[in-house]
């Protein structure tokens, strides 16, 4: 559980829907997400047979290695052997070029194309080692004037990389991605050029080409280049977080999805008491804007809900407000569904005032401390849990958040004994009962917690949402047929829950591969919340497992849209960016895929 306290938590306390959530995967998860795993195998094991069977001459001048003093005296040796032997070469080619044979980088093109291919090339070798000496003593404009020299004899995508690190020695990112990309034209597997191509792009922000030439490198060797790898997961985390940030600081606040909203209501008893008239006497044009809101809201009518409490808070502030009932409801509610809208600084604002006009207001205490869960200050949230308790110390929901904060701290003991404590002081809080049975799960205590769930299905049969959690449980401990029945009867009792269809669907899915009869299912739940976060998360995973590609990134694009928080964000960008490198490799290198295949690997 990694959420809000409230339904956040309670929404994402079962593992199975944390199989959904991407804070906690690795770059290398995302990057094997879309290949199967047999396949990268297979096309790295591809990828290093052909490269073996290629001429010995071109790995030796690609992977020579280097071993210190006495191997560079030896390679010295080579050199001075290879230049007499171009030397040789060259003259038995032309015997007019004798003068030039010593210093080949003054040789005019004429001159070049007299020579037979096997002259270029062996000239073309020595100004490559001259370049490497001069690269090695940092003289880099001298290396990268060699190179120049040796690529007029040859095109070699060894001499274009060699120059393009001497750029980026440099610090001319520009040059080194202008070299590197003639490199991978020639060769387009050269994983050397391709890790000094994504180092200039990272270097010039261009995040996106750098993660795919870093994501290519990965594939090319099964993931097992640690360069590649780390630098793909860092390229990956400045990508998304630099969009994310973006993002939230650009858009407008929004609430999120209906079943989203529902879920987080469900973690309290209820939204507020009703202002009720007395003595004969009318309600306040404020508290009866606020009973409005009250039926929007518990119509799931959420648009509506926020005009009429909006209009509640104007009602009171046009007065001294000492004819309204319920002023500090009405700043709650407003403040709750600020939180909701992810505009936390109004949010805080209208609980504040809340607790001014009434200083023991419970509800507003928890619903500020849901506010300090999302910004993460666990010492805040204590706090006002404490004051809440010393405002009312019966109270079911302060129990039951407090519960929900020891279960983000992992305080699994504590967490049971609040919840217990909430289910004791209002045995018709069911939510308590259910997030009772997830943390005796969580621990272990498979008895007690399946015994917990058959104790609150016979006390509360007609709540949806309690079947659905429990076909969560069974799904993790396996129980898949089991688990299927209770989403079953999830959706018999209310058809309007999208998550049972979702968590179905994710069942199907695993077990009996029914990609058709989950798609079905995922339809259906968008057709009742269209905007419902786990549905578009599992579908994009659903259609990338079936290998329908475009599909899943724009599944993709819309769970970024659709993301509440910026962390959500940078979640949800960070599977979307793998996921389009991926495709792109597999668009832009076919021969790889189909060649492996065809093989029978």
């Amino acid at each position: 559980m990694t959420d809000n306290a409230g339904d956040k938590a309670v929404q994402k306390s079962a593992s199975m829907l944390e199989k959904l959530n991407l804070n906690e995967r690795s770059w290398k998860f995302y990057a094997a997400a879309s290949i199967p795993p047999a396949l990268v195998a297979g096309l790295a094991l591809w990828y290093y047979s052909s490269r073996s069977s290629e001429s010995t001459k071109k790995d030796d001048k690609k992977k020579r290695p280097r071993k210190g003093k006495k191997a560079k005296k030896s390679k010295s040796a080579d050199d001075s052997a290879e230049e007499k032997s171009a030397a040789a070469s060259a003259a038995a080619s032309t015997a007019s070029l004798d003068a030039n044979l010593e210093a080949p980088e003054s040789m005019t093109d004429a001159q070049i194309d007299a020579l037979n291919q096997e002259a270029q090339a062996e000239l073309a070798q020595s100004l490559k080692s001259r370049g490497n000496k001069f690269f090695q003593a940092k003289r880099y404009e001298k290396a990268i004037e060699l190179y120049t020299q040796a690529l007029r004899f040859a095109k070699d995508p060894v001499f274009y990389s060699n120059r393009a690190a001497c750029y980026a020695a440099s610090s001319d990112h520009e040059k080194v991605i202008q070299d590197c990309t003639s490199a991978l034209e020639l060769e387009s597997r050269y994983v050397k050029a391709l890790i000094r191509r994504a180092q200039a792009f990272e270097s010039t922000e261009k995040f996106r080409d750098s993660l795919y030439d870093f994501t290519t490198a990965c594939i090319l060797e099964d993931f097992g280049n640690n360069l590649a790898a780390t630098s793909a997961e860092r390229v990956l985390k400045k990508l998304a977080e630099a969009e994310a940030h973006e993002r939230v600081e650009k858009r407008s606040p929004r609430l999120p999805s209906k079943s989203f909203i529902s879920g987080y209501l469900n973690s309290f008893r209820n939204s507020g008491e009703e202002a009720v008239a007395t003595d004969g006497e009318n309600l306040s044009e404020a508290d009866a804007l606020f009973n409005e809101a009250l039926s929007f809201t518990a119509l799931q009518e959420y648009s509506q809900a926020i005009d009429s409490v909006e209009k509640a808070v104007a009602a009171v502030e046009k007065t001294d407000g000492s004819d309204v009932q319920r002023v500090a409801d009405i700043y709650s509610l407003r403040g709750m569904f600020n939180f909701l809208k992810s505009n936390l600084d109004q949010a805080l604002e209208d609980l504040n005032k809340a607790l001014v006009v009434e200083p023991s207001h419970v509800r507003s205490y928890l619903r500020k401390a849901n506010l300090f869960t999302e910004k993460k200050d666990l010492e805040e949230v204590s706090s006002l849990l404490d004051q809440a308790h010393k405002a009312d110390s019966e109270n079911a929901e302060t129990f039951f958040q407090q519960g929900q904060v020891h279960f983000l701290k992992q305080e699994f003991e504590a967490a049971s004994n609040d919840y217990k404590r909430a289910a004791e002081l209002d045995p018709d809080f069911v939510y308590p009962r259910i997030q009772l049975g997830v943390v005796q799960f969580k621990v272990g205590k498979i008895e007690e917690a399946m015994a917990t769930f058959d104790e609150a299905m016979k006390k509360f049969p007609t709540r949806s949402d309690l079947y659905n959690y429990y076909g969560e449980v069974l799904a993790e401990q396996g129980g898949y047929d089991s688990a299927i029945g209770a989403f079953e009867k999830a959706i018999e009792l209310d058809n309007t829950n999208p998550l049972p269809y979702v968590n179905q669907a994710i069942s199907l899915f695993q077990t009996s591969g029914q990609p058709d009869r989950a798609l079905t299912l995922i339809r259906e739940a968008l057709k009742v919340d269209p905007e419902c976060e786990l549905a578009v998360a599992a579908l994009s995973q659903i259609y990338l497992q079936m290998g329908m590609f475009e599909e899943s990134l724009a599944m993709l694009r819309r769970a970024v849209d659709l993301a509440k928080s910026e962390e959500e964000m940078i979640s949800a960008i960070t599977f979307r960016e793998t996921t389009a490198a991926q495709f792109r490799f597999m668009k832009e290198h076919p021969e790889l895929l189909s060649k492996m295949m065809g093989g029978g690997m």
